[in-house]
């Protein structure tokens, strides 16, 4: 039975031990699910927070 799911075999082997990098998404599909305005909006806070606070 080769199609096993392996989430019950992880953490016994080491490269199941390692976190699973994310999906790349294109764009398209970021809007589409509503990612890319929350990723906007994480940009905008870090472009204010890495302005100084007088300028």
């Amino acid at each position: 039975m080769a199609n096993r799911a392996i989430w019950n075999v992880r953490k016994r082997h080491e490269w199941l031990s390692t976190p699973v990098k994310p999906k790349r998404l294109k764009r398209r599909k970021r809007l589409r699910i509503g990612l890319e305005q929350a990723l906007e909006r994480k940009r905008q806070r870090a472009a204010a927070a890495a302005q100084p606070a007088g300028a």
